[in-house]
């Protein structure tokens, strides 16, 4: 069992939040945690509009941001790397955590860890389900769901269910990642500007399951699966994090120089 000490995760809905907010509040719990403030979290949200998030590191011209406007679609930079995702009938899950909460305290280590997690919240939903063993698909794709990454969550028939990302900072991590419930995620191709096609890689959690599976369902899922390995409990932001959000969605996410950085 990795998790090293008793400290309490939180867990926390935050149901549906702009995107300069919601990649706003999550740096904001990452630094809260260098700084010894703030608490563990799992935090699952939604995002309204309907938003693609750009990897930390990809180029912003990969997007057209003139249609996406056009059709009411928000763009923001993530904090973490990978490429593009549409956030379109999904949850979105968070999980922010220090080097006192997990040993050992690795990339590999702790994506194996989270990927467990949820793998264990699809079983709750009937869902069976792998940790991909290597990055496999089309590389070259501006679009996360063009292939499964190495520990992402795949399903048997290796069709890629949820797209993750990490980054580490100064002794803490923070990982998210898109769980799809229906196909809206698809729509992404109509956004990027250029993008190599490539067979069907991915698929989401109600065409695998065979039935439908809302967010309601998703919701309990992700808690009862995190919860096999983790001490959660319902909680809440502190107002230091939540005033932290505001600033930094503000004066960073909303910023065409954080948006254009690369």
């Amino acid at each position: 069992m990795p998790i090293s000490n008793n400290r309490q995760f939180r867990f926390i809905y935050s149901g549906e939040r702009d995107s300069f907010t919601n990649m706003a509040m999550d740096e904001a719990i990452l630094i809260g945690l260098q700084k010894g403030v703030s608490l563990p979290l799992l935090r699952i949200y939604k995002w309204n509009p309907p938003t693609i998030t750009i990897g930390y590191f990809q180029k912003a011209d990969d997007i057209d941001f003139e249609r996406s406007k056009n059709d009411n679609i928000g763009i923001v930079r993530r904090l973490t790397g990978g490429r593009a995702v549409l956030h379109w009938k999904e949850l979105t899950y968070s999980i922010l955590f220090s080097q006192e909460d997990f040993t050992p305290f690795t990339k590999k280590d702790i994506f194996e860890f989270i990927a467990t997690c949820l793998v264990e919240s699809l079983s709750v939903l009937g869902i069976e389900s792998n940790i991909a063993e290597k990055t496999r698909g089309n590389l070259h794709s501006a679009d996360c769901f063009a292939s499964p990454a190495q520990f992402e969550i795949e399903s048997t028939s290796q069709e890629k269910l949820i797209g993750s990302a990490q980054v580490i900072k100064e002794g803490a991590v923070l990982q998210h990642g898109s769980i799809p419930y229906a196909g809206s995620y698809e729509n992404i191709s109509k956004y990027l500007k250029s993008d190599t096609k490539s067979p069907k890689s991915a698929s989401f959690l109600s065409q695998i399951a065979g039935k439908n599976i809302g967010e309601d369902k998703l919701l309990s899922a992700l808690r009862e699966g995190f919860g096999r390995h983790l001490p959660l409990r319902d909680g809440e932001f502190t107002k230091w994090e939540l005033n932290l959000t505001d600033e930094l969605a503000k004066n960073k996410y909303s910023q065409s120089e954080w948006m254009f950085k690369r």
